[in-house]
């Protein structure tokens, strides 16, 4: 999350959708006084005391952001958010959590516990909902059916981030990973900043519907009806 008191504008980092390149690029042009919360050095850095200074962090929802700052001057700010085809963010969600885990690897000791108690070691990323299902998923498909899959952060439908209690939006536009120059363009140009959009921190994927039981693909669709209707988005 961005919030610029100077260009007064709230920029919503909903998981998985380019949060990281925006915000890296948009920190190019922050000033003092300006709250970046993650995804630079100094925005991780800072993030745990902002959490518990104003109780926002990096994924903190545009409600969250308006409470902090109060509805008369969060009205004043342009907010934005970028959004994601849910097939593709979940199943970006999955290889990430995949490569977590990879990267991480168990020691020898947690590897005999884990095939004692079948209990994952409490420590990052294996305390992680996502990477604990992803796991124990042989497939994206299995991971769609995993119940700790739909308990992780990164798997909540986007509509929540961006929209009030009654589904309302509360932003002024919402932009698409599926047209990220172009919608991060209106965004520059709105804000009066130039600065180069460079890919941080992606899975290089692409929709993976076919790779879907259509059982898992039901549930998808279930779970992310609002996000589908909402953003225009298609589940076939």
């Amino acid at each position: 999350m961005i919030i610029s008191l100077n260009r007064r504008y709230v920029f919503v980092h909903i998981h998985k959708c380019a949060g990281t390149s925006i915000e890296v690029a948009l920190a190019k042009s922050l000033k003092h006084n300006d709250i970046v919360l993650g995804s630079t050095k100094s925005g991780e850095k800072y993030q745990e005391f902002f959490k518990r200074a104003i109780g926002l962090n990096k994924h903190s929802t545009a409600l969250e952001a308006r409470g902090f700052l109060g509805d008369a001057l969060y009205a004043k700010f342009y907010k934005f958010a970028f959004v994601r085809n849910p097939i593709d963010r979940l199943h970006s969600l999955y290889s990430y959590a995949l490569k977590l885990a990879h990267d991480a690897d168990l020691t020898d000791e947690e590897r005999r516990q884990f095939e004692q108690s079948g209990q994952w070691p409490d420590r990052p990323p294996f305390r992680y909902k996502a990477v604990a299902a992803a796991l124990e998923s042989k497939s994206f498909s299995e991971f769609a059916l995993h119940p700790l899959t739909w308990a992780d952060a990164g798997a909540q439908p986007q509509w929540q981030s961006v929209c009030n209690p009654h589904g309302e939006l509360i932003v002024d536009f919402v932009g698409k990973v599926e047209s990220i120059e172009q919608d991060f363009n209106h965004i520059c140009e709105k804000l009066e900043v130039a600065v180069p959009l460079e890919v941080k921190n992606s899975s290089h994927e692409t929709k993976k519907a076919h790779e879907l039981s259509p059982l898992a693909l039901s549930t998808i669709r279930e779970r992310f009806a609002r996000d589908f209707q909402l953003f225009g988005y298609t589940a076939e």
